[in-house]
């Protein structure tokens, strides 16, 4: 489809149909409505399933006027919502489109707070002028803190980039989650170490770290399974008992188990730092729309920061059967 214009406004289906208090993302100010301004993703990455198997690498964007109007249209008749998150493919694919979109908002008075997922190379104006409209969180996939494991998953960015990126981030006062992941082809134990080591210079505001998720119809899937490191023997162990993703890939070196421990570690080391608890709970003291989002994140990931160390992680290839 070429003309996404012609597509009527998600969030009338969100009034109409759905409860919007009863669904949370903790990077954009609760209750919010979720909509897409772009289709399909021009870059490369082999983990990135939509743009591989559901919206294609090609981008198609709704025009910056039809977006503010849907935007407008959610401030007059969903007056609870707190804000919008644009859940494109890669809404900053082209910097000047968005900073575009951006002074339109602007122009036409839209008041409402949004959030976007963004790619860790916009200039620094752009993070500002965004700013200026009401960008308040940027949720930023900088994968891994090794560079050869970034040539890796073709992710066309290096650690230096990340770098400047989170300073001009900081600098135009945006809020930063991070996103990080461990299980390429070739991931060893120093590596994920330099992943680890950069979420904490990064020091975003929030972070995740999980196993590589290889999805049927990716180029990471078809690596995986090309090298035998794909350690699910039916669709069934792609989920735990609870519903949640399972780890179903290992390494040459590491075994799945190895990778979810790791994970479990990084959040521990990231969440329950000294630094990091004394920012939020000063946080939580002067900002009760903050303090209501850590308390449902900390309740979210309390299984994982509470859970025993994993100093003792199992080491060396092992494969689940």
């Amino acid at each position: 489809m070429e003309d996404l214009d012609w597509l009527p406004f998600v969030s009338s289906v969100y009034r109409r149909h759905l409860p919007i208090e009863r669904y949370d993302n903790p990077n954009a100010l609760h209750p919010q409505v979720m909509i897409i301004g772009g289709r399909g993703c021009p870059h490369r990455c082999s983990f990135c399933v939509f743009p591989q198997t559901l919206h294609g690498r090609r981008e198609r964007r709704r025009s910056a006027g039809n977006i503010v109007d849907e935007m407008l249209w959610v401030e007059g008749n969903m007056p609870r919502v707190g804000s919008v998150f644009f859940e494109d493919d890669t809404i900053s694919a082209v910097p000047s489109r968005l900073r575009a979109l951006a002074e339109l908002m602007i122009e036409r008075g839209v008041s409402i707070s949004w959030s976007a997922n963004m790619r860790a190379d916009v200039d620094p104006e752009t993070l500002r002028t965004c700013r200026r409209a009401g960008l308040r969180t940027v949720c930023v996939g900088f994968e891994s803190g090794d560079d050869g494991m970034l040539r890796t998953m073709r992710k066309g960015l290096d650690t230096e980039r990340m770098r400047r990126f989170m300073r001009d981030a900081r600098s135009a006062g945006l809020k930063v989650h991070g996103c990080f992941m461990a299980g390429f082809p070739g991931e060893t134990r120093e590596t994920m170490e330099r992943t680890l080591e950069l979420a904490l210079e990064l020091d975003p505001d929030t972070a995740q770290f999980y196993p590589l998720m290889v999805y049927p119809g990716t180029d990471a899937y078809a690596d995986a399974l090309e090298r035998d490191l794909i350690t699910a023997r039916s669709w069934r162990d792609w989920l735990t008992e609870d519903g949640l993703h399972s780890c179903v890939v290992r390494t040459e070196t590491l075994s799945g188990r190895d990778l979810v421990e790791f994970c479990d570690h990084c959040r521990r080391r990231f969440y329950l730092r000294p630094r990091y608890l004394m920012r939020s709970l000063l946080q939580s003291i002067f900002d009760p729309v903050q303090r209501r989002r850590l308390l449902r994140a900390f309740a979210t990931f309390r299984r994982y920061l509470l859970r025993r160390s994993s100093s003792g992680m199992r080491s060396g290839g092992e494969k689940k059967e």
